[in-house]
């Protein structure tokens, strides 16, 4: 059971364990060197390979380039790219530099990376040549310097920013307080609004290093390969999967996007034993029909978060690929992505047991009052990995962490008797009909077991009586002739009446999801507001 404390707060029934408080590049350091000669980070598509050694030895000489195009201490460095070992190094070098790494999202129009690059001074910018327009667009308003990952073209190359590095640079040295030196910015809209600059300290990055392994260490071994598509832009890719793999001695093949074949063509090929997934990667793997071709025999661990799986979802995915089952987490960007977790076993749909020395409060999201065990209310959380803030934005950061150190968090959850914690659904996405509450995603998890369908997303309809309709977007499976009459129905046997798909059904080929797998309500719901307005 979960340890409580006063004021209805919420423990860890383990031990805590206290976090190492020192700074974060030399400990990557000195952890990287002991690795030496292994395998650390690998090219699956030139099938190159980087030991520990090289990645450490590149990630300086990068650092030195870098701090003589005047990266230092309290500026950033703009990495705009997909995942590859170059960008691995680059975030690497950054740190080594003393200086924050700036990870904006590389489907970014240049407006919002103008805004971003503003906010975070980023006079460096490293890109692609595919991303190049969109840089040069954004750069114009803020004269940032760019590096191309690439083919030389005119611009400062990888390959002169790892010449210029190889001339004798003083490195600096460590922060002098951790826990204010911000180690990465990361963008997230929190509970609601436009994206904000997530400041992720090095002590944060220190203390997720440290609790998601220290009272578990078999959670990841150095004899371990990852196989990574999540991207390094969000704090699960970053942090949880390259700075925690490579302080753990892991082989990991660095992916530069999602694509099925390829990916199960590399877990075959790499021998990969632990995956972290999403759940729409989950989804398109359970129904792959010739997953069968593949042999994964080699995996020991499939990790899924950014969104809640769901229990018939996670039990066909396991009995394919025979694994007992599908380790949950829950996390935000604002406390260091994972916080909630479990590794040895879960119950099915949990996101798992607190991590030492995390809190968490079950709030009445109308009266503020701490609920107990089993009860549904807002998740408060509060520990060290808790942000520093958001950049330059003092107000948002109010409105999010309150005076006693607790992130508001937005989720509605409930915890129960041993210490598992449920996600039950976002506060703000509730669906009010008639004054009760709809969770669209228990309507989601009761669509997913249709066979007919492959995806959903519900939301509500506004409506001037009801106040707003439950509405189902889905997504048939190929050759699928289901009606809408028919989704209906399937849920009309399953759910009270205040619960039925009142605003409709639509059919599309695809949900809109965010590139860490969270369903993008919001999208859908600015869409119907629009085809409202046209009809008036």
């Amino acid at each position: 059971m979960a340890a409580r404390g006063g004021e209805g707060v919420f423990r860890g029934k383990r031990i805590d364990s206290r976090p190492y408080e020192g700074p974060l590049w030399p400990f990557l350091k000195q952890k990287m060197e002991a690795f030496g000669s292994r395998t650390a980070l690998i090219d699956p598509y030139k099938q190159e390979e980087f030991t520990f050694a090289e990645v450490l030895q590149k990630s300086e000489t990068l650092a030195r380039g870098l701090r003589k195009l005047g990266l230092v201490q309290g500026t950033s460095l703009c990495i705009f790219a997909p995942n590859s070992v170059e960008n691995a190094l680059l975030v690497l070098a950054t740190q080594a530099a003393g200086a924050t790494a700036h990870a904006p999202n590389p489907a970014s129009l240049p407006g919002e990376l103008a805004r971003q690059l503003e906010l975070c001074d980023s006079s460096l910018i490293a890109t692609v040549p595919e991303l190049l327009d969109t840089v040069t667009q954004a750069a114009r308003e803020t004269s940032g310097r760019i590096i191309v990952i690439g083919p030389r073209d005119g611009n400062l190359n990888f390959l002169d920013l790892l010449a210029l590095g190889s001339e004798d640079v003083t490195l600096p040295p460590p922060a002098a307080d951790p826990a204010k030196a911000i180690a990465s910015l990361l963008f997230s809209s929190g509970t609601t609004g436009v994206p904000k600059g997530v400041q992720i300290t090095q002590r944060n990055i220190m203390a997720c290093i440290h609790l998601f392994l220290a009272d578990e260490p078999d959670r990841m071994q150095d004899t371990d390969t990852l196989c990574t598509f999540l991207p390094f832009f969000h704090g699960y890719g970053q942090v949880i999967i390259l700075l925690i793999g490579l302080t753990y001695g892991v082989r990991n093949v660095v992916m530069s996007k999602f694509e099925m074949v390829p990916f199960l063509n590399f877990c075959q090929r790499y021998k990969a034993t632990v995956l972290h997934l999403v759940p729409p990667v989950v989804l398109g793997m359970a129904n792959f029909p010739r997953l069968a071709d593949y042999n994964l025999s080699s995996l020991r661990m499939v990790i899924c978060g950014a969104a809640p799986l769901g229990k018939e979802v996670e039990a066909q995915f396991t009995q394919k690929l025979n694994l007992p089952c599908v380790l949950q987490g829950y996390g935000m960007t604002e406390n260091m992505v994972a916080s909630i977790c479990t590794f040895k076993h879960n119950k099915p749909a949990s996101a798992g047991q607190l991590l030492p020395n995390t809190e968490v409060k079950i709030v009445d999201p109308k009266t503020g009052r701490s609920l107990g065990v089993d009860q549904e209310g807002e998740l408060y959380m509060r520990g060290p990995m808790t942000m520093l803030g958001y950049h330059k934005n003092p107000e948002a950061t109010r409105q999010t962490i309150d005076k006693d150190g607790w992130i508001h968090t937005g989720d509605l959850a409930r915890i129960d008797s041993e210490g598992y914690l449920y996600i039950t659904d976002r506060l703000k996405e509730l669906i009010k009909f008639k004054g009760e509450q709809v969770a669209p995603a228990v309507l989601e998890d009761l669509l997913m077991a249709h066979p007919e369908l492959s995806d959903v997303c519900v939301i509500g309809l506004p409506d001037p009586v009801a106040g707003e309709l439950p509405r189902a977007y889905v997504v048939r499976i190929p050759g699928s002739k289901i009606t809408e009459q028919e989704v209906k129905d399937f849920v009309a046997k399953q759910v009270p009446s205040y619960m039925q798909l009142r605003g409709g059904v639509e059919f599309r080929e695809t949900i809109p999801k965010s590139p860490s797998g969270k369903i993008l309500r919001r999208l859908l719901r600015d869409e119907l507001k629009q085809q409202q307005k046209s009809r008036l």
